[in-house]
């Protein structure tokens, strides 16, 4: 619901020719929005069953041709990829499972490579969502520094041994102004209760939508 309520309170129904890029695209879910008006959509999908049904819906079930699916780590991506010039660019959660220099590296990287529209007098947008340090999963298992966790004590959520980065809300902002220069900008903080084998589990989320130049 995040991404729908800020899509048509920014007007992003009335672009015009427009691109828009998402990271960790998984099946297309989100890119169908932009689809329905007409934006030519680009997703990074590292999973490959994900990428193939991105495809599937894509082609057999919306009957859409304005769109690219790349099977790839988008820490490649962003490296190898040049001129995209996206009007509007998605990260939903995902930054969660890589550093937090792999991440800023990533964003370097994104704006060197011109990934997204900028300069000139162009402005582009940007959502963006992450993980909270008030989230169950922070420090739950072993520290590899900077706000990293291998979560080896993670029971509950699917994520034992998965890499978790989390962050402040300040934190992220600062991380955003100074790799893709946002602003006018509005940050949410975004939680819900869920229970897993009767046990209460707080999922804590950060929500940026903004501008980028």
């Amino acid at each position: 619901m995040d991404l729908i309520r800020w899509f048509f309170k920014k007007n992003l129904d009335k672009l015009h020719n427009a691109k828009v890029l998402e990271f960790a695209s998984h099946n297309g879910n989100n890119l169908s929005l932009f689809a329905n008006y007409n934006y030519y959509c680009t997703g990074v999908e590292l999973d490959q069953k994900n990428y193939e049904n991105a495809i599937y819906n894509f082609k057999k079930i919306m009957k859409y041709n304005k769109f690219k699916f790349h099977n790839e780590n988008m820490l490649d991506f962003a490296t190898n990829f040049k001129n995209l010039n996206a009007n509007v660019f998605l990260i939903p959660n995902v930054i969660n499972y890589i550093s937090k220099n792999d991440f800023k590296n990533m964003l370097s990287n994104v704006r060197t490579n011109h990934l997204y529209k900028y300069g000139g007098g162009y402005e582009s947008f940007l959502f963006l969502k992450a993980r909270s340090i008030k989230d169950h999963r922070y420090g739950l298992g072993k520290s590899v520094g900077n706000g990293s966790f291998i979560l080896e004590n993670d029971e509950f959520s699917g994520e034992k041994n998965c890499l978790c980065t989390a962050y402040q809300e300040h934190e992220l902002v600062e991380i955003l102004q100074k790799y893709l220069n946002l602003y006018d900008f509005e940050v949410i903080t975004s939680e819900n209760i869920n229970i897993k084998n009767k046990v209460y589990i707080k999922d804590s989320d950060i929500v940026i939508y903004g501008k980028i130049k």
